[in-house]
C-alpha cells in the first residue's frame, strides 16, 4: 500500500473549510469532491478530515451533531493507526507510483467497492479517500459511481479531483463538489515565510515567482534544491563566452532518465526567463522578483538579441518543448540548445 502523506502542513480559506465540515456535520452529501489545482492542499485536508472523523468516531460516546474541529484530533487508537496506514476503517485508493501505474488498477477500486460492506473494527464510521479522480479508468468510474449510489449509513467517500472537466455528470450528481483556490500572492507570501523562515530572501522570490500560488509546488521545488540549481546555471551562463560553460555536475543532473519531474521545472523556470528578458527590451525595467542573478543574465541576453530575436527564441522553445511533451522526446537537448542562443552561442 502506498505511504499516506500524512500531517503536512496546508492553507486553504477557513471559509472553505467550514463550508466542508458543516457538509459532513450535517450529511448534507457523504460523498464529496475537493477540486482544484496540484498542490493546493485537497489531499492533506482530506487526510485530515478522515483521520479526525475516524478518531472522533471511535466509541459510542460521540454524537455526529457535536463541534468539528480539525485542530482537536483525539490521541486514541483510531489517531496511531491511521498514522501507520493501518486503519482497519480507512482505505486509500490511488495508483502505485512504484510500478508507475499509469490508472489506478481495478482490482483496487472493487477492493474499495467491498470494504464498505464490511463490518466496522475500531471506528463506527468508514472512510475511503480516491487520489485522484483523473487516475480512474471508464470501468473504474462506474464501480465507483455504484458504490455512490449505494453507500451505507455511517460511511465517506472523499475524491481529490485536479480539474473538475475530468468529473462525470453522473459521479458529480451524486458529490457535494468544493473547489480550492490558488492562494493570491500576499496570502501566499506569509505562507511561505511562515513554513520557511530558513530560506534567504533570493530564494522566496524564487519560490513565490515560480510556484503560482501552490503550497504543494513550493513545498516540491524547496525540496529538490531547485533554486540552488538555477542559482548555478545562471552563474554559468553569465560567464560563457563562445562556449557554453555549464559544468558536468549540472550536465549530468539535465542529462538524467530520472530527473523528468526536474526539467518540469526547468521548462517553467527558463520560460519564466525569457518572459523577464521580453519585458526589460520592451519597458527599460525589471519584472517584480526578477532575481538578482536574472538581471545580470538579462544584460548579457540584450547584448547579443534584440526584441524580435528573442520573441522567435521564446516561441520555438515553447513549441519544442510542446513536441518533447507529446512524443516523449529528450527536454535536455532543448534546454542546452535555448542556453546556448540565450548566450549567443
Amino acid at each position: 500500500m502506498n505511504k499516506l502523506i500524512n500531517n503536512v502542513s496546508f492553507y486553504i480559506d477557513e471559509g472553505l473549510q467550514e463550508d466542508i465540515l458543516l457538509n459532513v456535520k450535517s450529511k448534507a452529501a457523504n460523498s464529496i469532491i475537493l477540486a482544484g489545482p496540484k498542490g493546493s492542499g485537497k489531499l492533506p485536508f482530506l487526510l485530515k478530515l478522515s483521520k479526525y472523523l475516524l478518531c472522533k468516531f471511535e466509541n459510542n460516546e460521540e454524537k455526529s451533531d457535536d463541534p468539528i474541529s480539525l485542530n482537536n484530533i483525539k490521541k486514541n487508537k483510531s489517531y496511531y493507526l491511521f498514522d501507520n496506514n493501518t486503519h482497519p476503517d480507512f482505505f486509500y485508493l490511488t495508483k502505485n507510483i512504484e510500478k508507475d501505474n499509469k490508472n489506478i488498477p481495478i482490482d483496487k477500486v472493487r477492493e474499495f467497492k467491498t470494504f464498505f460492506y464490511k463490518t466496522f473494527s475500531i471506528s463506527k464510521v468508514k472512510i475511503a479517500l480516491i487520489n485522484s479522480i483523473e487516475d480512474l479508468s471508464i470501468n473504474s468510474s462506474n464501480l465507483i459511481l455504484k458504490t455512490l449510489e449505494e453507500l451505507p449509513e455511517n460511511s465517506y467517500v472523499f475524491i481529490v479531483c485536479n480539474d473538475p472537466i475530468n468529473i462525470s455528470e453522473t459521479i458529480k450528481s451524486r458529490c457535494a463538489l468544493f473547489y480550492v483556490n490558488r492562494m493570491i500572492q500576499e496570502s501566499f507570501i506569509e505562507v511561505i515565510n511562515k513554513l520557511y523562515p530558513q530560506i534567504s530572501e533570493q530564494e522566496k522570490f524564487f519560490i513565490i515567482n515560480n510556484s503560482m500560488g501552490l503550497q504543494g509546488l513550493a513545498s516540491e521545488l524547496i525540496n529538490e534544491n531547485v533554486y540552488q540549481l538555477y542559482e548555478l546555471i545562471l552563474n554559468d551562463l553569465i560567464t560563457s563566452n563562445g562556449f557554453l560553460n555549464l559544468n558536468e555536475d549540472i550536465l549530468q543532473v539535465i542529462n538524467s532518465k530520472d530527473q523528468e519531474n526536474l526539467l518540469n521545472f526547468l521548462n517553467i523556470i527558463i520560460n519564466d526567463l525569457l518572459k523577464k528578458s521580453l519585458f526589460f527590451l520592451n519597458e527599460k525595467k525589471y519584472l517584480e522578483l526578477t532575481l538578482e542573478k536574472e538581471k545580470e543574465l538579462i544584460q548579457v541576453i540584450i547584448q547579443k538579441k534584440n526584441y524580435a530575436e528573442l520573441l522567435n527564441l521564446y516561441s520555438e522553445f515553447n513549441k519544442n518543448m510542446s513536441i518533447a511533451n507529446s512524443i516523449n522526446l529528450n527536454k535536455s537537448d532543448i534546454l542546452i540548445d535555448c542556453f546556448k542562443d540565450l548566450c549567443g552561442i
